[in-house]
């Protein structure tokens, strides 16, 4: 009798591995490291803090927990159990002791605050924490869509982050950030062209901006990050090239007098030649946004074409030389007329392609 006794208590316990057992003890703790719950260094911001904080336990954590133990939390019936006794478990890669509380689903931090919280990073100490807070999101199963990926870059460039945001894109597997959208690309190429202007295109600016633009070429020859339609490749785009061709041609003017070191702005000046049929270089637009778009794809390659043009070595050349000389002035003439255009508002308040074109006018 007292076999059979233990063997049902035995059963009972293994069918219900979340059961607490209440006569025995006021608390339990119920060791699980989950390694991929991430963790924050301490930021600039006790605003930021505070916000990191509240996402990565009301949020991130709970989705880091094995579903048992995420539905004692949420589950209105099992969670009231955390009120009678404390519950605890280790997360995290430093086996974290993080007690179990009761949470209502519709209190868990929105997208909305998660975005919000990333405009609160104001510096590189801040952006320190993008890739965990990404990897967060996307273990919390929260898609980012294109345009908030476009936004991120953007905040990335005043915060002088965009190489962070490189790496982001090598951990592709753990931060979800793909490098496989026209759009996010033009972001992420544009804003280093924005940086480099931003700093007059000198050193080390310069040299550190083209080698993000050749690193994230290369990571979208990556299978996470490579496009097989040609159609919609954007590493086939002539901003990806004109932007190259812009930061090689003001580093060798910057760094080696002027000379062609390597040949690697003759590459870039083939290659423009290669898919210039892609280039739009009309001087009429449907709209506005339309028209600002296309400046942020054609300011960069006008300016690579003009800065590698004041290397002798491709001035001089026969073919490409004079190929360039010829279709700065049709792209010129088309960003001219564009900008021309431009309602009085933009001009009052200047849009993102509207403003880098009078920079680069002004210069």
């Amino acid at each position: 009798m007292a076999q059979s006794a233990v063997g049902r208590i035995l059963r009972s316990q293994r069918s219900n591995p979340l059961r607490i057992s209440i006569g025995t003890s006021s608390s339990q703790t119920r060791s699980y490291a989950s390694r991929s719950i991430p963790t924050f260094t301490p930021t600039s911001s006790p605003e930021l803090d505070e916000k990191l904080n509240r996402i990565r336990e009301e949020l991130f954590v709970p989705f880091g927990l094995p579903l048992r133990q995420r539905n004692l939390m949420f589950k209105t019936k099992l969670a009231d159990r955390l009120d009678e006794e404390q519950y605890t478990t280790a997360i995290g890669k430093d086996d974290e002791e993080f007690q179990l509380r009761p949470m209502h689903p519709l209190t868990r931090p929105t997208m909305k605050e998660a975005f919000e919280t990333i405009s609160l990073m104001k510096n590189t100490q801040d952006w320190k924490n993008i890739i965990p807070f990404l990897s967060g999101l996307k273990l919390s199963k929260r898609v980012v869509k294109d345009d908030r990926w476009e936004w991120i870059i953007r905040h990335a460039t005043e915060a002088n982050a965009l190489g962070i945001m490189l790496e982001a894109a090598k951990q592709v597997d753990r931060t979800g950030f793909k490098l496989s959208s026209v759009g996010v690309v033009r972001r992420y190429y544009f804003e280093l062209h924005r940086w480099a202007a931003k700093n007059q295109f000198s050193e080390p600016t310069v040299s550190k901006a083209f080698g993000f633009a050749k690193q994230a070429a290369e990571l979208m020859e990556w299978p996470e990050h490579v496009v097989r339609d040609p159609d919609v490749d954007p590493k086939r785009r002539p901003f990806v090239i004109g932007t190259l061709l812009e930061l090689s041609a003001a580093r060798a003017l910057n760094q080696f007098d002027g000379k062609d070191e390597g040949g690697l702005v003759a590459t870039y000046a083939n290659r423009l030649q290669g898919v210039w049929s892609l280039v739009d270089t009309s001087k009429e637009a449907p709209d506005w946004p339309t028209a600002d778009l296309r400046l942020q794809e054609n300011v960069p390659i006008l300016n690579g074409i003009n800065l590698a043009l004041q290397i002798k070595e491709i001035a001089g050349h026969k073919t490409i030389g004079s190929w360039l000389k010829q279709e700065k002035k049709k792209l010129g003439g088309s960003i001219q007329s564009l900008t021309s255009k431009a309602p009085e508002n933009v001009k009052e308040k200047p849009t993102i392609g509207y403003q880098q074109t009078v920079l680069l006018r002004g210069k």
